[in-house]
Order: structure tokens, then C-alpha cells, then sequence
């Protein structure tokens, strides 16, 4: 059962060009007249038969996909700039049915001007042209941000956005940015955690925000996955209940609105962590610390502080020097943090010991 019309999905494409130079004040010749990407008839299984699994908008020019067809998956992205492939992804060679595919369902906004546009699209039609057989795919596609695809067999649904993750930390645009190698190389070792549990497409959106503090949240936000994990555990101790902790997370806020104080859970995760690892959390905010500070209590202090600053505006957070903070070792910090933490709950995050 075909699950793609063709002639909607070319009618979207070229209707998007028409609607952006009408926008502009300069209307192509030929718009509303029938036009279509030339295509192959190999190619056009793709475009009729595969289906969008997950999509990603990071803004109107950058965008990423998974579609399915015949056993495989194709991840999709736009407006990124993916030189090296990660492992285990392959490149695919674009072509008019993969083109007319993502750029009708994605609908990316052209990037090309108006001249640029009507030189390609005005050039010829059905209306105008009796052997008229579709414009040629990769001279449309080049007045849209650059396309690229990448072909995975065997890709669980729920590890999509893990690969989208794996995809922007790849993409060569970050360079210009602000995340150094360093940064970058730390954050690629998250990839090996349950997307159940980390906020993969959150991690996506920040490592891609202009300001770091969107990545450290991201990051502080795999951290408040976690909170409920000691208390809910200590309490199915007790009381000799077997069964997944998040479970039981789940069913004591829903049902007794119980949910864990935040500073005091960030605490006792960080009791899981490494005094190195916590004093370069610490170092990383440009905060001096004695031999007798209690790491795990005086660090969760400091960085509780800061996530507050971020995400409340009263005059108290208001006080907290941004411009001491070293985003790129902070982050780098909280990363090691996660997987730290992260490999110390492993053991029980399914059924705790009886």
C-alpha cells in the first residue's frame, strides 16, 4: 500500500519555491503550473513505499530524518555539514527519489535568492513544454540547504534520536561554534547510554544552541532523570517490593504526588561520582574548594546554584558570575558525570536486588 503520493509530494517542493519568491515580491513565471523531480523507476519505490519513522527540526534550514523502507533505515539531515561519517552509519548516494522524499516531508526553507530560484525552476514545465520530464533533482536540491543521507540495517525505533545525537556532534558547522574536540569527544561516549532515560533529542538541540548553558542543562537534565533513583530504592527495600525502580518512581508521584527534592537528590548522585571528577566540576565553575569540603554536598551546591541562574530570573540568581564559568570544561565535567553516575545505577536499573 503506497504510503507517498507522488504528484503531492513534487506539488509540496515546488509550491514551497513559488510561495518564497511571491514572498519576496518576485513570483516565478510558471508557479502552480505541474512540475516534478526527474526520477528513475527504481528510484521511485523509495518515494512511494518507505515511511518517516522520527523527525528532528532544529530550525527551518536544519533538519534531520529516519525513514524505513525494505528492511533498512535512511537517516536523512539537512543543512548540516557531515564530512566524516560515524560508524555505524554508511553514506548513500542522493537521488531524485530520495531527494523528492525528504524535501517534501521535511520542508526545509530554500537558502537560494529569488534569481538563483527562477534561473532553475522557470526553465521549463508541463504547461510550457510538451516533452517536459521533470527538473533535474540535484539542481533543485542545491536551492535548498545541503542534503545528505545515510544508510543502518537493523536500527531499533527507540534509537533514533541516539543516532541523530551521533550525527550533530558530526556535523563540521559545531567546529565554528563553541564546543572544542575535547568536549566533543567526551559527549560521543553518551551515545553508549539507554535512550530510555537520556533526553537524546534535548542533547541534539543544545550541542547545536549558540549558548553553552543549553547544554549544560541538557546534561543536568540526565541527571534529574535520576533523582527519584536512592530514596524510591531505599523505600522498596523496606518494604520488599521488587520491580523496576522508574516504575516505581512513576507510580509514587502519580498516585501520591511524592517527587524528590532536588539539591538533596543531586547530592546523593553525586555520591556515585569521583572526587576528580567533582573537583573539575568545581574548577570548571571557578570555585576554590578545602581539603574538608565534603565533595559530593558542597559540588551539587554550586552547580544546583547555576541551574537555578539559568532557568529562574529573580534578583538572588541574578548574582552568580556567568563570566567565571569554563563552558567547555563544565560541560565536559557534567558529561563525565553522567556516565559516571550512570554506570553506578546500571547494575539495578531494571530489577533491584531483593
Amino acid at each position: 500500500m503506497p504510503s507517498r503520493n507522488k504528484k503531492l509530494a513534487n506539488t509540496q517542493i515546488f509550491t514551497a519555491l513559488d510561495e518564497y519568491c511571491a514572498r519576496r515580491s518576485e513570483p516565478l513565471r510558471n508557479a502552480g503550473t505541474p512540475r516534478w523531480l526527474s526520477t528513475k523507476p527504481e528510484e521511485r519505490k523509495f518515494l512511494v513505499e518507505s515511511s518517516l519513522v522520527k523527525a528532528l527540526s532544529l530550525s527551518p534550514s536544519m533538519k534531520a530524518a529516519r525513514f524505513d523502507h525494505a528492511g533498512r533505515s535512511v537517516l536523512f539531515t539537512v543543512g548540516f555539514d557531515i564530512e566524516n561519517v560515524p560508524a555505524p552509519l554508511e553514506s548513500l548516494d542522493l537521488d531524485g527519489g530520495l531527494l523528492t522524499t525528504v524535501l517534501s516531508e521535511l520542508t526545509p526553507a530554500p537558502c537560494e535568492s529569488s534569481s538563483a530560484i527562477k534561473d532553475i525552476v522557470e526553465y521549463s514545465d508541463q504547461k510550457s513544454d510538451p516533452l517536459y520530464d521533470g527538473h533535474d533533482p540535484f539542481l533543485v536540491a542545491g536551492l535548498f540547504p545541503k542534503v545528505q543521507a545515510f544508510s543502518l540495517r537493523d536500527l531499533p525505533v527507540e534509537d533514533s534520536f541516539r543516532i541523530f545525537f551521533l550525527l550533530c556532534l558530526h556535523d563540521r558547522r559545531r567546529a565554528e561554534q563553541w564546543i572544542d574536540e575535547q568536549l566533543a569527544t567526551t559527549l560521543g561516549e553518551i551515545i553508549q547510554l539507554s535512550p530510555s532515560a537520556i533526553p537524546f533529542e534535548t542533547l541534539c538541540r543544545s550541542i547545536l544552541d549558540l549558548d553553552p548553558a543549553a547544554l549544560f542543562l541538557a546534561l543536568y537534565r540526565c541527571l534529574e532523570a535520576v533523582y527519584a533513583h536512592t530514596q524510591t530504592r531505599n523505600l522498596m527495600t523496606s518494604a520488599g517490593i521488587s520491580m523496576p525502580w522508574t516504575e516505581m518512581a512513576k507510580i509514587l508521584e502519580e498516585d501520591l504526588g511524592w517527587y524528590p527534592r532536588e539539591e538533596p537528590s543531586l547530592a546523593a548522585l553525586f555520591q556515585h561520582a569521583s572526587d576528580e571528577n567533582l573537583g573539575r566540576t568545581l574548577d570548571s565553575l571557578g570555585v576554590e574548594t578545602s581539603a574538608d569540603e565534603k565533595m559530593p554536598s558542597f559540588t551539587s551546591k554550586h552547580v544546583y546554584r547555576l541551574r537555578n541562574a539559568l532557568v529562574h530570573y529573580r534578583p538572588l540568581h541574578q548574582a552568580v558570575p556567568f563570566t567565571k564559568i569554563d563552558w567547555n570544561r563544565l560541560c565536559e565535567a557534567m558529561a563525565c558525570l553522567v556516565l559516571q553516575i550512570y554506570e553506578a545505577l546500571s547494575k539495578d536499573w531494571e530489577v533491584p536486588a531483593s
